[in-house]
This record gives C-alpha cells, sequence and structure tokens, in this order.
C-alpha cells in the first residue's frame, strides 16, 4: 500500500516539483526562525525560552498551511505560496488544537513511550480534517482523527518506515535531499489521508466521543 501512495504522490508532483520545493524551502526558513533567538548566547535564559516559545506557537499555523499545501498538490489543485499563511485565517482554533493535542500525547507518553507513538498516530490527521472540515470544533477534530486512524496506524506506522531510506538520503546530503524528500513525503502522507477519508464515512458526533 504504501507503494502505490508514494507512486501516487509522484503523479501528483510531476510538473510541479518547481513549486513544491519553493513552498517547502520558505516554509523550512520560517520554521528556523525561533533558532535565530540566542544562537549568539552562550548561557541559555528563561526570558530567550520564553521569546522562543512564543515565536514558535506563533508560526504553528506555517507548519499546519504546508500540510494544506500539500494537501492541495496531492489533489490537483490550485494552490499557491502564499497559502502557507491560510491557516493565519483562524489562528486561535489552529494553535488551541496543536496545544490540545500535544497535552494529550504528553500524558499518554507518561504512562508509557508506546502509549504515547500511538496516539501520536492516532491523531496524525486532525490538521488534515480541519481543513476540509473549518467549522469543526478543537475536541471533534481529535475525535475524528482517531475514528479515522482506527484500524490504520499500523498502516501509517510502515508508512512512516518506507521513508528511512530517504531519510538516510538528507543525511548524506548534509539536509539538501529534503528539499525533495519534505514534499514527496508530505504529499504522500496527504494521499493516504485522502484514501481513508474515502473509505470511512465520519461517525456520527452528536453524541459525546471522548477524543482521546
Amino acid at each position: 500500500m504504501s507503494s502505490q501512495l508514494k507512486k501516487a504522490a509522484k503523479e501528483s508532483l510531476s510538473g510541479r516539483w518547481g513549486f513544491a520545493v519553493l513552498a517547502f524551502l520558505l516554509f523550512s526558513i520560517i520554521q528556523g526562525v525561533p533558532n535565530l533567538f540566542g544562537s549568539d548566547i552562550d548561557e541559555p535564559s528563561s526570558s530567550i525560552d520564553l521569546v522562543v516559545s512564543l515565536v514558535s506557537i506563533l508560526l504553528i499555523p506555517v507548519g499546519v498551511g504546508w500540510t494544506w499545501i500539500a494537501m492541495s498538490i496531492a489533489r490537483g489543485e490550485e494552490t499557491k505560496v502564499t497559502d502557507l499563511f491560510e491557516p493565519y485565517g483562524m489562528f486561535l482554533k489552529v494553535v488551541g488544537l496543536a496545544i490540545v493535542q500535544f497535552i494529550f500525547i504528553a500524558l499518554w507518553t507518561l504512562l508509557l513511550i508506546i502509549p504515547g507513538i500511538i496516539k501520536s498516530f492516532s491523531y496524525l490527521l486532525t490538521f488534515y480534517i480541519l481543513r476540509d472540515e473549518p467549522s469543526i470544533g478543537i475536541l471533534e477534530a481529535i475525535t475524528r482523527s482517531r475514528q479515522l486512524m482506527d484500524g490504520h496506524k499500523m498502516e501509517a506506522f510502515l508508512l512512516f518506515l518506507s521513508f528511512i531510506g530517504w531519510a538516510l538520503l538528507v543525511i548524506v546530503t548534509l539536509g539538501l535531499a529534503v528539499l525533495w524528500v519534505g514534499p514527496y513525503f508530505s504529499v504522500t502522507l496527504a494521499k493516504f489521508y485522502d484514501r481513508i477519508r474515502g473509505e470511512q464515512a465520519p461517525e456520527p458526533t452528536s453524541d459525546f466521543v471522548a477524543p482521546y
């Protein structure tokens, strides 16, 4: 199944590699901004740590924006580099979802590492769902992701494993290959989401369903 998704991703990227690399490069540069703070300071300080944390939070929508661009590429939709900033239109919901999701995974990780990893896969699709259903609530998005990933977590894990060779290539090329591997992986993951969403109708959410 991983090979089919990767083949489909390559087909979607055909003729759009230049745009994908440019968008991923801009995304990577922006995501690296927090590293600039305190880079020349030998001694760490709480104030610098606070600034880095705040900047990282402010940049969360950019990471989500890249995910949404990858979704558009996977679906053959028109997209542009400025779509990286589209999630700022729902800044509070995007940041809130990221924080709640982080808290849930952290709490599961406190039990044992393995439950934390399993839950990270359960919540893998939250921001994909948010893009398709922007009116959805934070807890509902997490719940929907958990429902969609039921029975597919091992498949997602194997998909991640299939990119180990590409990860090694990134290391060997001192990070240069990530400009190609990043879009390839992201579009493949978007294909994974679309396939699962196409297979499963969302479960009714009128009654409360625990998101965790």
